[in-house]
């Protein structure tokens, strides 16, 4: 019956196909790429889950993350202390070496150096999930160091990155500024950011602020879409991936 039924399809012009449906994620691709000793770089490493996800596909990796906020930092200091291939750092990284304010709240993964947006239904809807008002869910500022990726690595001898993970809120602009030697020299393979579309913050990226960094020596590869446009939901950003050319070609 299948092979009537085949037949009868191809006299019209068509193929029938077995479609695939495993989607690939990020680290399902970084295996295509990558055995395993890696260096990583995890940039805003907030309570060590990308630390804890990077060890479990790549064991054997050396990581260095960078946390600014002294309490989470505390915490995966004391976590990782014996773990001799992971450096933790309590510092920013960015486009200068300088001190900042950091804008603190009570859920520390969305701090930022830019302003929060106190109108917008993100942050009411977050208040309300931590029993809060605003002004409650707001956590005051603190005042951290901030280092560049060029001025780390070369302080370092650090010659190459595998993968730069980069999610700092609206700060991603800014450390891509500062590793623009790391990039210009191919020294990079794989960068996975994030981008905040909406007015979460006082300030919002596009593609074109990211890819005027990593244009022509990276390709976009990747990406994982939270809402699907900037008028649905209560937020709109997106995680993506660019991988090196040369990686690409010699694969």
């Amino acid at each position: 019956m299948k092979k009537s039924i085949k037949k009868i399809i191809e006299m019209f012009g068509y193929e029938i196909k077995k479609i695939d449906k495993k989607s690939l994620n990020f680290d399902d691709i970084y295996k295509m790429f990558f055995k395993d000793d890696l260096i990583i770089f995890d940039v805003g490493a907030n309570k060590g889950q990308s630390i804890e996800r990077f060890k479990k596909i790549f064991p054997h990796s050396t990581i260095h993350a960078f946390e600014p906020i002294k309490k989470e930092f505390d915490s995966i200091k004391n976590y990782y202390e014996k773990q001799k291939e992971i450096f933790i750092n309590n510092y920013a990284l960015g486009e200068n070496e300088y001190e900042k304010e950091l804008n603190l709240s009570k859920r520390t993964g969305v701090s930022s150096f830019n302003n929060f947006n106190l109108e917008h239904e993100w942050i009411k809807t977050r208040s309300r999930q931590y029993n809060t008002d605003i002004k409650g869910f707001l956590d005051g500022k603190e005042k951290v160091k901030v280092e560049t990726l060029d001025n780390y690595c070369k302080k370092r001898s650090i010659k190459n990155i595998d993968i730069l993970k980069i999610d700092t809120q609206g700060y991603e602009e800014k450390i891509l500024f500062g590793a623009k030697n790391l990039i210009d020299s191919n020294s990079i393979k794989a960068i996975e950011l994030e981008i905040i579309f909406d007015d979460t913050y006082d300030k919002y990226l596009s593609f074109s602020d990211i890819e005027k960094f990593l244009l022509p020596n990276f390709r976009f590869s990747g990406i994982k879409n939270y809402n699907q446009n900037l008028f649905e939901g209560i937020n709109f950003f997106a995680e993506v991936l660019y991988l090196n050319k040369n990686i690409i070609k010699n694969k």
